[in-house]
């Protein structure tokens, strides 16, 4: 599974989309799953086509792959989609299901992110009490704070940083990808705070209260159904 992989948490609370309210995609290449996060499996009929369910969203940037994603609840109430060696994203609102006109620069969205090269790779983390947002990027990351919904035109005092002095355990090198899950049908102890790298054919589990590594898994083998994308 080498290769660019997104992954992003939606909240489609206000929008017109039918379905689940909270939903977890994968995207690679030209497919995207759609993971059940109550019964946490793969959704039926995945994988699919990113033209077929989000459609434009590849149309600015055409045979580039994804390489990141993001949504922050209430932030411009837009996903926010990064494609490999590119300098700008391209927003999906999700209030109309539907893509941006126009691409938007990083360093518009995300002042002072992570510089060291390579594509970028953000994570929102809700804790209930406080959101940040992650930026990783090659062998370094930022970390913003969100405030009243949005994110500031500045990232946290002292950063970017190197991953390997924030990030013990192994994590040295910005991830596929990343994304913070909170499974609503566990017991407090696992279902807050779940951070999950994805890097090569491997998936990492950091608990973001203690900020440990628990384990190292392949992929398939915590991701139940996981598909051979193609």
């Amino acid at each position: 599974m080498i290769g660019p992989l997104a992954a992003v948490h939606v909240d489609w609370t206000g929008s017109v989309k039918t379905g689940p309210v909270h939903a977890l995609y994968f995207f690679k290449k030209r497919q995207y799953i759609r993971w059940d996060i109550e019964k946490e499996v793969l959704w039926p009929d995945y994988p699919m086509d990113i033209a077929e369910g989000w459609p434009g969203l590849q149309d600015h940037f055409p045979g580039v792959d994804l390489c990141g994603a993001i949504h922050v609840p209430g932030w411009q109430n837009k996903i926010w989609f990064f494609f490999q060696g590119q300098d700008k994203a391209v927003g999906w609102d999700v209030t109309t299901n539907k893509v941006d006109d126009t691409p938007t620069p990083v360093q518009t969205l995300l002042p002072c992110a992570a510089s060291a090269g390579g594509p970028f790779a953000p994570i929102y983390v809700d804790r209930g009490d406080s959101q940040t947002v992650y930026v990783f990027r090659g062998d370094e990351y930022t970390r913003f704070t969100v405030a009243d919904g949005s994110l500031p035109q500045k990232s946290d005092d002292g950063y970017p940083r190197k991953i390997g002095q924030g990030w013990t355990g192994g994590l040295t090198v910005a991830p596929l990808c990343g994304v913070s899950v909170n499974w609503p049908n566990r017991s407090t102890a696992l279902k807050n705070n779940k951070l999950y790298f994805f890097l090569g054919d491997l998936y990492t589990r950091w608990d973001i209260g203690t900020h440990s590594n628990n384990y190292r898994l392949d992929i398939p083998a915590g991701w139940v159904g996981w598909p051979q994308f193609e």
